[in-house]
């Protein structure tokens, strides 16, 4: 929408957009004064009015409004008020406002709204306390027991304003080894009650060996136990080849883990059971003819390691190397009593990228942030410091143990940045080193405090998103309308903007386009009295016929393109093209009919 303002000396012309897309700042050069202390600042391009909140006055009279020239100095209108403006100070009665019925718009663009009417009488309360930010699970891996962990602490509140909270262990407290259940919960005078739970796991640093398999070749890993002998596990790998290729260096059958607090290594055990040091091959490389084949025969295989026939097939020739392994065979001497009596358990294959065999299976999503959406006064980026918005990163784990490249795709948008009004899409893509892919995508929506309507008995609203050359604005223009035959209470104004900040702006035909800022649009179409100001003039401003008919419906949306026309601001860009943005009319305008 566009505005202009008037003075009684002069006239001052100003051509103002509405709110801004998201993204989008003005491209004003004026020094940005902060709101005024217990008030508001509201601003559409370069033009802004500043209002008091519920309570409070002006410490001195303010100008009508305040603009910002080209050459970068802020001016009052009329220019003989000071600048910057003056600040709120507590009036000495307050009144409570009264209850309203309330309008969300569900999204941008939205073509319906919800209408939430209030309760006659007074309810107990039944709403209980409200806890935010209530921490995430928090896993530590240390060798340290116990160990000191602390958090942030949750956010509590309650509409009573009284409530109890309580926490089942502080945070600055010391954990033993182990997961732990941590509890806020909260109580309010009337007795209800809300909690929040996280967890706090202290592990102790993982001592086992890994290895990656070797390229054109496959790695079968597990535990290797002797049941009853009160032996401790082995954990073993067993390297393949492809029966293409052979082991780049010298391989052994069997490699078993050695852990430590120092680190980890693998070794072979020989007949004494000695321990040996051993590399895992890294590769399998292109044989020769005439060079021997090193390691044992079973431990080539045909086919793609991928395709489960072959994986089932390397599974069961493991048991027959194990067996074979000097280690193995020695237990039967040392130990008669346990010789073939070994157990292998958890056992997996991994399968290595290379050429000849291609890894087909996409990396797993194991975390993935769920869509993000807040309501905020502080979404336009001209005037306000932006909503910095946060979330816990996207995990993914892949088959191959390898590395991951981590793609970002959607809207610009980062972890961490401030966001203005709008919906973001959030990508987060995935890729191993065969180019399989897996997404994480969400969404994040910044909404502007949703402004409430009364629906008039006997009448209707019309709404619908006003557009100008080259931009979508992000507020609701409404118009209030009655059946012919009723009245208004009191006169109503050409179009009512709903704003970010929850108020209903109001716009006039007259020299001062901007009337007062009101919390909710609440007319009412009554029976006509004799003894009370006539109906307005403007015939517009009713309707005959039943609202809900469409014909009587597409009529009525008529209406709300008259009276954007008939407002100073329009008219003053059509005498003025070359200051103003091309009106393009209204989007998704919907109609709200009331009782009858």
């Amino acid at each position: 929408m566009l505005l202009f303002l008037t003075t009684m000396a002069s006239v001052w012309l100003l051509t103002v957009p509405s709110l801004l897309s998201p993204g989008q700042m003005p491209p004003s050069a004026c020094k940005k004064f902060p709101s005024p202390t217990n008030g508001f600042l509201y601003c559409r391009a370069d033009y802004c009015i500043i209002r008091c909140k519920d309570g409070f006055q002006f410490d001195s009279e303010p100008a009508n409004g305040y603009l910002c020239h080209p050459t970068g100095v802020w001016t009052a209108v009329p220019p003989e008020e000071n600048v910057p403006w003056p600040n709120c100070t507590l009036k000495d009665n307050q009144k409570k406002s009264p209850e309203i019925y309330t309008a969300h718009a569900e999204g941008r663009g939205a073509t319906a709204m919800k209408i939430k009417r209030p309760k006659k009488s007074k309810q107990p309360d039944t709403i209980p306390p409200t806890i935010t930010n209530c921490p995430w699970d928090i896993t530590i891996t240390t060798e340290t027991d116990p160990v000191r962990v602390s958090w942030e602490q949750p956010e509590i509140s309650d509409n009573s304003g009284v409530f109890t909270s309580i926490a089942s262990i502080s945070s600055d407290s010391c954990f033993r080894y182990g997961t732990h259940q941590v509890q806020y919960t909260a109580h309010d005078e009337a007795g209800n009650e809300a909690s929040c739970q996280f967890k706090v796991t202290i592990k102790k640093p993982d001592l086992s060996c890994t290895a990656q398999p070797p390229t054109d070749g496959s790695l079968a890993c597990g535990t290797l136990s002797y049941p009853g002998s009160g032996m401790n596990k082995w954990q073993f790998c067993v390297p393949f080849c492809m029966k293409s290729t052979g082991f780049h260096r010298r391989a052994g059958s069997v490699f078993f883990c050695k852990p430590s607090q120092s680190g980890t290594s693998w070794f072979h055990l020989d007949e004494a059971w000695q321990m040996t040091k051993a590399h895992m091959p890294e590769t399998c490389t292109v044989r020769r003819r005439t060079r021997s084949r090193r390691g044992d025969s079973l431990q080539y295989y045909e086919g793609d390691c991928n395709e489960q026939a072959v994986k089932k097939n390397i599974l069961a020739t493991v048991e027959h190397i194990v067996a074979k392994d000097p280690s193995v065979i020695a237990q039967c001497t040392r130990h008669p009593n346990t010789c073939g009596n070994f157990r292998i358990s958890d056992l997996s294959v991994h399968c290595g990228p290379g050429n000849n065999q291609r890894d087909t299976e996409p990396p797993v999503v194991i975390s993935c942030p769920q869509n993000i959406e807040i309501e905020t006064k502080k979404g336009n980026p001209y005037w306000n410091d932006l909503p910095e918005l946060s979330w816990k990163e996207p995990v993914f784990e892949d088959n191959s143990r390898g590395p991951l490249t981590i793609t970002k795709g959607g809207s610009n948008v980062n972890n961490g940045d401030k966001l203005a009004y709008g919906q973001y899409s959030v990508e987060y893509i995935a890729t191993d080193l065969s180019g399989n892919q897996a997404k994480c995508s969400f969404e994040i929506s910044v909404k502007s405090i949703a402004c409430t309507m009364e629906l008039p008995e006997h009448g209707a609203i019309v709404c619908g998103y006003p557009s100008v050359e080259g931009m979508d604005l992000m507020t609701i223009d409404c118009i209030v309308l009655c059946q012919s035959k009723y009245q208004f209470s009191r006169d109503p104004y050409p179009i009512y903007a709903c704003s970010e900040e929850g108020l209903w702006w109001t716009f006039t035909s007259t020299f001062t386009p901007i009337g007062p800022n009101l919390p909710s649009l609440n007319h009412k179409c009554q029976e006509p009295d004799i003894h009370k100001k006539p109906k307005v003039v403007d015939q517009n401003f009713y309707f005959d016929g039943d609202c809900h008919d469409r014909t009587v419906q597409d009529t009525l949306i008529g209406h709300l393109e008259y009276f954007q026309r008939k407002t100073s601001a329009y008219q003053y860009c059509e005498l003025n093209r070359e200051f103003c943005r091309k009106w393009n009319g209204y989007r998704n305008v919907t109609v709200f009919c009331g009782s009858t």
